[in-house]
């Protein structure tokens, strides 16, 4: 690793920061109740904002859905540095991976595949690690939920909620390090531009170089910038123009491997490919919200244009892992990706009575169009081997122009369509019992392709025994189209999900704290399989079926004025249908989170915390056939810091015991046994000043 001399160099700074922190620290400032950058001493994790993910704009605990929000607060104090490690503090969910770098690949309740949106809309090409820095809130929502919208994993979704402009004049200068090395700086900074503050802005900036954990030569590099203004056109609309542009330099990611026993058979430091390629991302984002806002009605209009490419150049990719040599079989190519994306999306919400019933009418329309375009060719009589344990890399990467045969398998600039329209009703049938319903049509069709469409209904209730608790069930179902072909060459029926919930929600201690426990079922069928009633192995059926039932607890929020937490424990239960009920691949059948801060005022320290946390991911398997296992992992962090005023100082270690584990197979093939794996132990020093 490349840390030995920087970590001497970086205890000396973290030791300064923290010993000379109360000299440096100025007098109160005003506290700004709309940013909460200047927050009190003592963190929330509880959110109180307005739930962004529902486009009915219903409260949490009148949605008969499991739903958890995790807030600015707890983003900070866990100083949480990838959206996974976000995501997978809710309960019967977990990371698998990056797809070597190309996407962020979560499963929920037993199902892949779950879309992460970025402020309520899907975008179906964006790169993998968005900036952490540059979100308010992640929010996660479980169970099959086509109803809003549209295509989506049986899992549930998730929906990134990025910073938003600020009437209020604000900024924060932010610095981190880690023992890698690394080093990040970044800028939030916003307010009003007019007297009348009906004109306001916001802009984050990052950047970012780190030398990375493995054995790669490649640094990450990355600029990262998002300026966003707000113009009041009158008391009821406000027109907000956002824009994002993310540069990245990284190394190839391609994983590691394990045996048949599910063990690591090498270093994790060593990478698989060769230690002098190089990732490149470039990702531009434009578009605008317009909100309008009456007594009674509320809308919403969105659209986003983005423009993303990602470019391997020559790589030596891993084909096969031989666990009789110890040894992968790679190949030369090059890879590069081209994609653009239109996303518009209207909501429109009214409250009304009748006979006597309160109703939250909600009706929503949305289009997407994403072009993708991607080059790649392989060097057919390139394959080389590389020992694991001992790798000798080639002197310099050749280019995929020196073989002399060589496959193109590029592809020409296509697009997929897709459009959906939804209509849901809230009704308040008693003070006390809230019955949910909805239906929406969807439509999805590739450019040289046959179209996939599907209704998808929703049904809800939600009975409050008393104001802190609630009781509520749920039915519901999603779809995903399929690609495959039968062999009359009809694309088949997309995959269908359909589940069943029965939860309670509870608050607690003086309504600061959250819990939420479920019981669920879900079945998903019209998997694609291969036909065996034909000679041909592109024709398919859709027959395929899997289950999954558990149960899941999740908790959050201020049990004491010092004391803040989240958790989260998960039981789940998958079966393959058509593979003799075998486990789903990367599902461990237990799950378990947790992150706490405690405040020390009661020790005459009011302005330092203490806190840690643990995950407990149990064992699952890495293969479709459930013979390789992998052994379950309990990974620890911890963290203290200072917070005073306009000052903040956090010191934490992530991965505390330093535990080799995996987030998830890349493959369900027993021949192809490649993992990707944890962070290693790592040292984080953050400081903030806000003003």
């Amino acid at each position: 690793m490349k840390k030995n001399l920087f970590q001497k160099h970086l205890s000396i700074t973290i030791s300064t920061l923290l010993f000379t922190s109360t000299a440096l620290l100025a007098d109160d400032v005003e506290k700004i109740d709309s940013v909460t950058i200047i927050g009190n001493e003592s963190s929330n994790y509880l959110s109180k904002e307005k739930l962004s993910l529902n486009r009915t704009n219903i409260n949490i605990e009148d949605t008969a859905k499991s739903i958890q929000v995790f807030n600015e607060d707890f983003i900070q104090d866990a100083q949480i540095q990838n959206i996974e490690d976000i995501i997978k503090m809710s309960s019967n969910t977990v990371y698998t991976g990056d797809t070597d770098g190309k996407s962020t690949n979560i499963s929920m309740r037993g199902f892949s595949g779950v879309p992460i949106l970025i402020d309520g809309l899907i975008l179906t090409n964006k790169i993998a690690h968005p900036e952490v820095f540059n979100l308010q809130s992640v929010e996660v929502q479980k169970g099959p939920d086509s109803l809003q919208y549209g295509q989506s994993s049986p899992g549930g979704l998730v929906n990134l909620v990025t910073k938003k402009p600020v009437k209020e004049n604000f900024t924060k200068i932010e610095f981190a390090v880690n023992d890698n090395p690394s080093f990040s700086p970044k800028l939030d900074i916003g307010g009003s531009i007019n007297e009348d503050k009906s004109l306001y802005y916001r802009l984050i900036s990052v950047f970012e170089h780190d030398k990375g954990w493995t054995n790669s030569n490649t640094d990450t590099n990355k600029i990262f910038i998002a300026p966003s203004i707000s113009y009041d056109i009158n008391d009821n609309n406000t027109f907000t123009f956002v824009s994002e542009y993310t540069k990245e330099k990284t190394p190839t990611g391609f994983g590691s491997n394990i045996n048949s026993k599910g063990e690591f058979v090498a270093s994790l430091e060593h990478v698989t490919s060769h230690p002098d390629e190089e990732y490149e991302k470039t990702q531009k984002v434009l578009g605008f919200d317009l909100d309008s806002s009456f007594n009674l009605w509320n809308s919403n209009l969105r659209y986003r244009y983005t423009n993303f490419v990602r470019d391997y150049g020559d790589v030596y990719l891993p084909l096969f892992y031989n666990e009789a040599t110890n040894e992968v079989t790679r190949f030369s190519a090059d890879q590069r990706g081209e994609f653009e994306e239109h996303a518009l999306q209207y909501s429109l919400n009214k409250e009304f009575t009748i006979f006597g019933k309160k109703n939250n009418l909600s009706l929503g329309a949305d289009y997407n169009k994403a072009y993708s375009k991607g080059t790649s060719r392989i060097a057919l009589s390139s394959l080389s081997n590389i020992n694991l344990a001992n790798p000798t890399y080639e002197d310099k990467i050749k280019s995929i122009d020196e073989f002399s045969s060589v496959r193109d398998m590029s592809s020409d600039k296509t697009y997929v369509k897709s459009w959906g329209m939804f209509l849901q009703d809230n009704i308040d049938l008693t003070d006390n019992l809230i019955f949910n319903t909805g239906l929406r049509y969807s439509e999805s069709k590739p450019q040289n392709g046959k179209k996939s469409d599907a209704l998808t209904p929703s049904f809800g209730l939600v009975y409050k025994i008393t104001p802190q608790t609630s009781v509520y069930t749920n039915y519901s179902e999603s779809f995903t189209p399929n690609s495959k072909l039968d062999k009359s060459n009809n694309i088949l029926d997309p995959e269908e999900g359909k589940g069943y919930e029965l939860g309670i929600k509870q608050k607690l201690f003086n309504d600061n704290f959250n819990l939420t426990a479920a019981l669920f079922s879900i079945e998903k069928v019209n998997i694609a399989l291969s036909d065996d009633s034909t000679i041909d192995t592109n024709d398919y059926v859709a027959s395929g079926k899997q289950t999954s039932k558990g149960l899941e607890i999740d908790l959050v929020g201020q049990i004491t004025d010092n004391w803040s937490l989240v958790a989260s424990y998960g039981y789940t239960k998958t079966e393959n249908k058509d593979n003799n009920n075998l486990e789903l691949r990367n599902i461990p059948s237990h799950t378990a989170n947790i992150f706490t801060t405690y405040n020390l005022s009661s020790f005459n320290l009011p302005n330092f915390y203490v806190g840690g946390g643990a995950r407990y991911l149990g064992s699952r398997y890495a293969d479709d056939a459930n013979t390789i296992k992998l052994d379950s992992s309990i990974i620890y962090n911890a963290t203290v810091g200072y917070k005073k005023s306009n000052w903040k100082v956090n010191l934490s270690i992530q991965n505390l015991t330093d535990e080799e584990y995996v987030d998830g197979s890349a493959s369900g093939s027993t021949s192809d046994t490649r993992v990707y794996v944890g962070t290693p132990r790592t040292i984080m020093a953050n400081i903030s000043y806000s003003f």
